[in-house]
């Protein structure tokens, strides 16, 4: 069954019903509980901004509980308006290449969660979970920094300036484009959404990242087939472990411990320079048959997606080329290398560490709590410092359970969320520091590596 539309005697159609395949059809639609919504038209009246528009074709549930803490799609009077039908399930599964497996279904209401989100409303009181002043302090700082050295190392073209550049916009990656894109700046979705292009400045685009980080990675943390984070650097590392499988495992992958971080420093170049996925405005491969190639919303967006990547272009390879005579491939190379570099060091660690949850929907059935399989695919290691300094990549955990929540709170609520995955037996993995969360990770990756497959595939 693709699509079909329930019709009474008279002719009149009553309800929509689609499957799984169904839906990756409709571009205009988007599912949350096994309903049907008219996202196009509810993107319009939507309080957050149009860009919901992007979840269409794709089963949003997960996305709404985790952007709309505590709430019911069924108690929302606006969401209501724009329900037009029910998913059913499929008869075949589908190959378009879009995911490996079914979507998986979660518990957002067990004792955990309630009691979490209990503690954290008590915590925070009647303070805003938008961005402080002092957030705003550091972007200010940030941005300066950004412009001055950008401005050296365009008249200059030095590695000193082209390096200082690339940091900063490392820092704006993880200190003000992520909490942008996550709508946890401010209320007025204009504000976040001028500041989510912060992605496209330095050299990345506000739309992929959406897909990629959005929709994909949070609503589906270490799920494979579903979050793209899981599997994005195969065939070169695994950060899965496979048990029991010999799939995509190489002899190489024995020794990805001593080389990760040197594949993992060309994820700046190749964003930047893969013109094809720009120009399609799609993350991967695999989601080739998915609905960004499909529907208008992101059409839209290529014209000043493509701008803003020249304009990238100008400032980091152009004009320090033209003006200060550094080498094209210097130019082309330098910075992008630098900020991907940095940004690998710091996110790979957030969901790759010993005892990390691989497998959040192993019990299958439904009875997944979200908000336990957030806890458990995520570390948190550090303090308020680590916060300042990586945008609050370090509260990982905080941030899985609270995305639209801005990163500058977490240091506050880590020790009551840790409290709490106490008193309910869920694993919180902690490390006092950073480098504690590094030799994690470099013993995780080695452990994947030696997994000795019990069985082959295919």
């Amino acid at each position: 069954m693709s699509a079909e539309e329930k019709v009474s005697g008279k002719g009149k159609a009553v309800e929509l019903q689609l499957d799984a395949a169904g839906l990756r059809s409709r571009a205009d639609l988007v599912a949350i509980d096994d309903s049907l919504y008219d996202i196009k038209a509810f993107a319009a009246v939507h309080p957050g901004g149009d860009v919901i528009a992007a979840a269409g074709a794709y089963d949003g549930t997960a996305l709404f509980y985790s952007m709309h803490a505590g709430m019911k799609p069924e108690t929302s009077q606006l969401l209501q308006r724009y329900k037009v039908g029910r998913m059913v399930e499929s008869d075949k599964t589908a190959a378009d290449g879009w995911m490996s497996e079914t979507v998986p279904k979660y518990k957002y209401d067990t004792p955990f969660a309630k009691d979490l989100l209990k503690r954290v409303r008590k915590e925070m009181g009647g303070k805003t979970w938008y961005a402080p002043t002092e957030f705003w302090m550091r972007t200010a700082f940030i941005i300066v920094m950004t412009i001055v050295s950008e401005y050296y190392w365009a008249t200059e073209g030095t590695f000193f300036w082209g390096t200082v550049a690339a940091i900063f916009h490392a820092q704006i990656g993880l200190a003000i484009q992520h909490d942008g894109s996550h709508g946890a700046l401010s209320k007025n979705p204009l504000v976040n959404a001028f500041f989510a292009y912060g992605a496209d400045m330095i050299g990345h685009c506000r739309w992929i990242w959406l897909q990629q980080h959005i929709l994909f990675h949070h609503p589906y943390t270490n799920h494979h087939g579903m979050d793209g984070d899981a599997q994005s650097a195969e065939p070169a590392l695994l950060f899965h472990r496979y048990e029991g499988t010999s799939v995509a495992r190489k002899a190489f992958h024995k020794f990805q411990h001593w080389y990760m971080y040197l594949i993992l420093s060309a994820y700046g170049p190749s964003l930047v320079w893969n013109l094809q996925y720009l120009e399609e405005l799609r993350h991967s491969e695999s989601m080739a048959g998915a609905m960004f190639m499909k529907g208008e919303f992101f059409s839209k967006q290529k014209t000043l997606a493509h701008a803003l990547r020249l304009f990238y272009v100008f400032r980091i390879v152009f004009l320090p080329w033209y003006l200060a005579g550094t080498s094209i491939v210097t130019a082309l190379l330098l910075v992008p290398t630098v900020n991907g570099m940095i940004l690998t060091f710091l996110f790979v660690l957030s969901h790759n560490f010993e005892g990390v949850d691989r497998e959040p929907c192993k019990d299958g059935n439904g009875e997944t709590d979200w908000y336990k399989a957030q806890a458990e695919t995520s570390g948190t290691y550090g303090g308020f410092w680590g916060m300042f300094f990586t945008g609050g990549l370090n509260f990982q955990i905080e941030h899985h359970l609270f995305p639209r929540m801005s990163s500058w709170h977490y240091p506050k609520l880590a020790p009551v969320i840790k409290k709490c995955c106490e008193d309910h037996g869920v694993v919180y993995s902690y490390y006092p520091n950073i480098w504690d969360n590094v030799v994690s990770c470099v013993k995780y990756m080695k452990d994947v590596g030696d997994e000795i497959p019990t069985k082959t595939v295919g």
